[in-house]
């Protein structure tokens, strides 16, 4: 545009204005096409969230999907109900003919005379007289380390020298029937107290390939490994205990799980020896003496005898009736032939 004007300065001014004019329309148009370029962006950019928002949202739905309405990869497996019946069957026939064979042995020798049966199998019996329980059961195992001397068959086998046929809880009562007293098990909180209760020696009697019987001190099929001696103490009627099932309220007799009679510590023990001896697998203190035991699976009748508690009387000629009464092996007539 040509500004005409006779002033000089005016001219001027009007130039400066029109010029101003224009720089403020290119301003503002520049300053419009930057918005719209902004406003692309942040629409790209909310699209682009959109589209990943729902990637998400499709992934999370897809996982929440039962199972059995996403598509798979592998066939379903095929399940043979006549082959598991007949696997179910065959391990039934195992089963049966495995109790079949423990009965043979369980069988072996007959009921020892003048005794009383406690368990519903002819597998343990007292004697009120002598003062005497009898347990049957047999040779498990001659060779490794030991934490009991016998448990329940079907509970600690692999640690055990000897398997019997009845449970702890009913040897438990055996011995309360003839008298002999329960004493605590063993405790390490905050100190370490040694298990008590009555003392009892065990002898495991049984009959050789010859038919000749034989009696040993349950003892000396035990051999401490630090000392490489027979076992010296006799065990204790530590008594094990009772748990409840919170559920259902049952009580259950906590050594039917395998801890009848034991060469390591448990607090759940139904007999215990009275001093330290550790159940940690690596601090085993005490293994069988092999030569010892006859052959495994071997019938053997195991025979509890308490021993009388010192009173003020210990001098007396009864108490000492009583000492020898209780110390004296158990004899042929307990293990008759059936």
């Amino acid at each position: 545009m040509k500004i005409r004007s006779r002033c000089p300065f005016c001219a001027l001014v009007l130039a400066t204005l029109f010029a101003w004019i224009a720089l403020e329309g290119a301003c503002s148009s520049i300053w419009a096409q930057s918005t719209d370029n902004a406003e692309q962006d942040a629409n790209r950019a909310a699209q682009q969230s959109s589209d990943s928002a729902k990637a998400i949202n499709d992934a999370a739905a897809q996982e929440s999907k039962p199972a059995g309405s996403m598509k798979r990869s592998l066939p379903q497996p095929v399940i043979d109900d006549e082959a598991v019946a007949r696997e179910q069957a065959k391990l039934e026939a195992e089963l049966q003919e495995y109790k079949k064979e423990l009965r043979k042995i369980a069988d072996r020798y007959a009921a020892p005379p003048k005794t009383q049966q406690l368990s519903p199998l002819p597998d343990l019996w007292i004697d009120r007289q002598s003062k005497r329980v009898y347990i049957d059961g047999y040779v498990t195992m001659r060779r490794g380390p030991l934490e009991m001397f016998a448990c329940p068959i079907g509970s600690k086998e692999h640690e055990s020298i000897v398997a019997v046929f009845a449970k702890s809880s009913e040897v438990h009562a055996a011995l309360l029937a003839i008298g002999t007293q329960q004493g605590t098990t063993v405790r390490w909180d905050p100190d370490f107290l040694p298990p008590t209760g009555q003392e009892i020696l065990v002898y495991a009697t049984w009959r050789d390939e010859r038919g000749a019987f034989q009696v040993r001190d349950a003892r000396q099929w035990i051999q401490n490994t630090e000392t490489n001696e027979p076992m010296e103490p006799t065990w204790v009627f530590a008594g094990s205990s009772f748990w409840k099932d919170p559920e259902d309220g049952t009580q259950y007799y906590t050594a039917d799980g395998g801890d009848m009679i034991c060469v390591s510590n448990f607090s759940t023990a139904m007999m215990d020896v009275p001093f330290s001896s550790s159940a940690d697998a690596g601090n085993l203190l005490f293994s069988p003496i092999t030569d010892r035991i006859p052959p495994e699976n071997t019938p053997v009748r195991l025979v509890l005898v308490p021993q009388p508690i010192p009173t003020d009387d210990v001098n007396s000629d009864a108490f000492q009736d009583r000492m020898k009464q209780a110390q004296s092996a158990p004899i042929d007539a307990i293990l008759p032939r059936p």
